[in-house]
């Protein structure tokens, strides 16, 4: 079930999952809880109350989505569960980018046992392309890059950002991309650039900042600039959806101590020691 570990991932912080809404908050925090049976029990009144909601039925594509990852015997019930949802919300809302990028990606991912169909991943994303043609252009280089078509995805990505160049969500993607290949004076470039770009909700312009930070220290340079793009970061109000504040703390304390400000950063590093974050907790122990 690697594929919906994927999608889930790709889902739950894509931006605009979850909006200030109550019902979903408690879903999330649900999930982040690993309390799935909750989880289902909420989207599933939440869908009966709302059935025309077409993020209700959204959200219960991701619950299902986990609920698939976690089962055994039923995985491939909740898996159906999880495409019916998606399929949903995308009638429901057939404008949606967000709601036709998660129907999307589960067909490309998920195997064909479990719903994956690779004609139906294509055929949304040519939707997407008639309604936003950066984020289609954006769907079609990673199904090619799924199908290991490199040269074709590099090929289209360029020509995306050549004709979308102010676009922060493709700079964005394109700026991730060299830094996975750790090209990391190029993913500065595109970050640099997708900071001063446009985005319709601003979340790839805040992402832009984390990672300019986050290269800094996998590069060990651009020290400063890194620095001062986390501290933009942490000045930002909303934050929904994008890395929680104490990772950015933690790329600070890495980049102060690559700078030689031990003393700040050893500060930094011991404030983060409560946070209730797994991953960070074991970051820090490799850091120690």
């Amino acid at each position: 079930m690697r594929w919906l570990l994927f999608l889930l991932t790709t889902l739950i912080f894509a931006p605009g999952v979850y909006a200030e809404v109550e019902t979903k908050q408690v879903i999330q925090q649900q999930l982040a809880d690993g309390s799935l049976d909750s989880a289902e029990d909420s989207v599933e009144e939440w869908v009966k109350k709302e059935p025309e909601n077409a993020e209700a039925w959204h959200t219960r594509g991701v619950v299902m989505a986990q609920q698939a990852q976690n089962a055994f015997f039923s995985a491939m019930s909740y898996a159906g569960k999880s495409v019916d949802s998606f399929e949903k919300a995308v009638e429901l809302a057939p404008d949606s980018i967000k709601y036709r990028r998660a129907l999307m990606q589960f067909y490309l991912m998920a195997p064909s046992i479990a719903g994956g169909d690779d004609e139906k991943a294509l055929a949304q994303i040519e939707k997407m392309m008639a309604l936003d043609p950066a984020q289609g252009a954006l769907a079609k280089v990673g199904y090619l890059r799924k199908h290991e078509k490199m040269t074709e995805a590099e090929s289209l990505l360029e020509e995306t950002i050549t004709a979308h160049p102010d676009n922060a969500d493709v700079l964005l993607y394109a700026g991730l991309q060299k830094q996975r290949a750790e090209e990391f004076d190029a993913a500065f470039k595109l970050f640099e650039k997708a900071k001063a770009g446009v985005s319709d909700d601003g979340s790839a312009v805040s992402m832009a900042l984390y990672q300019i930070g986050k290269t800094a220290v996998l590069a060990e340079s651009h020290i400063d600039a890194g620095i001062a793009a986390l501290n933009n970061y942490l000045e930002k109000a909303s934050l929904e959806n994008l890395p929680e504040p104490h990772w950015a703390q933690f790329r600070k304390a890495q980049l102060l101590a690559l700078k030689g400000d031990t003393e700040t950063s050893e500060q930094l590093l011991a404030e983060l020691k409560g946070v209730d974050d797994k991953e960070l907790q074991e970051q820090l122990a490799q850091q120690g």
